[in-house]
């Protein structure tokens, strides 16, 4: 293989590895089983992930679960031992060692003092008009549904058009016409406010009317069905991380629901229209429980 077809060989493995992890943080992930999911061996699997994600496995998995608990700490009132087996922990101590160890505290002493942070900047600004007819959402359920994506590492400002082209070239090159497309959807993973820019994961996906087989840097996941509140965001898709901070800002706070274990997600209605940016139409989904 020359060196273009082994790197997207390469990449192919390591996101269904990728996919696998973030289904299952919750479950031990030792390397074997990651090894075998990717059909690479161990010894190779091992240089092969930090060479193309930059940190071992267990460095990985270690960050994912810590981030999610942050968010939890901070978002929600679930118990620090429910939060620690819900990651994967033997027990609470576990957790809390792993966790003072990194951010120099406990669980609780971060969420004491990050909640009241958190809210104090939900309640710093009164909606406007147009955030208040943004902020009511509809409520649905969705079905599950397969997608392709192309996964791209970095800042927000500057993934989404890489990860796009990349997408975009493979349904060319597939020869899949609009005709053939469900839907685009975009995800951001991780909360640029507590994870480096650097190492913040987007996802730029395809939902198709026909089964299709990814390949290389185009892998296959799907979106989790269930309960959702969905916000139509009308503007420049650069803005779309402000409105997700205006969503748990001033809508979440009073709107009595529970956030599900799942990442939000964008469906993009006229990506490709030409159509001044103002004009662009972006349904936000939120799971709920």
């Amino acid at each position: 293989m020359d060196d273009l077809t082994t790197y997207a060989y390469h990449i192919g493995r390591i996101l269904k590895v990728l996919v696998y992890i973030e289904e299952h943080l919750d479950e031990e992930l030792p390397l074997e089983k990651m090894a075998k999911i990717a059909s690479i061996s161990p010894f190779y699997f091992h240089r092969l992930f930090h060479a193309y994600m930059g940190e071992t496995l267990a460095e990985y998995v270690k960050r994912l679960r810590l981030q999610r608990a942050k968010e939890r700490l901070q978002y929600s009132d679930s118990p620090i031992t429910e939060i620690a087996l819900d990651l994967g922990y033997e027990n609470p101590s576990a957790f809390t060692k792993v966790f003072q160890q990194i951010l120099g505290q406990s669980p609780r002493q971060y969420r004491k003092m990050m909640q009241p942070l958190m809210q104090s900047i939900m309640r710093r600004t009164t909606p406007n008009a147009n955030e208040k007819a943004m902020l009511k959402p509809e409520y649905i359920n969705r079905k599950a549904e397969t997608i392709l994506f192309v996964r791209k590492v970095g800042d927000y400002k500057e993934t989404p058009t890489i990860a796009f082209q990349v997408l975009v070239q493979f349904l060319e090159d597939k020869k899949i016409t609009k005709e053939k497309i469900n839907a685009y959807y975009c995800m951001g993973l991780d909360d640029p406010h507590t994870v480096e820019r650097s190492k913040c994961r987007f996802d730029a996906c395809v939902a198709l009317k026909e089964a299709t087989c990814p390949q290389g840097e185009v892998g296959q996941r799907s979106i989790p069905g269930g309960r959702c509140a969905v916000f139509t965001h009308r503007g420049p898709y650069s803005e779309i991380e402000r409105a997700l901070e205006d969503i748990f800002r001033l809508w979440y706070p009073t709107a009595q629901e529970e956030l599900a274990d799942a990442s939000q997600f964008c469906e993009l209605l006229n990506p490709w229209d030409a159509i001044p940016d103002e004009e662009r139409i972006t349904k936000i989904y939120i799971p709920l429980k």
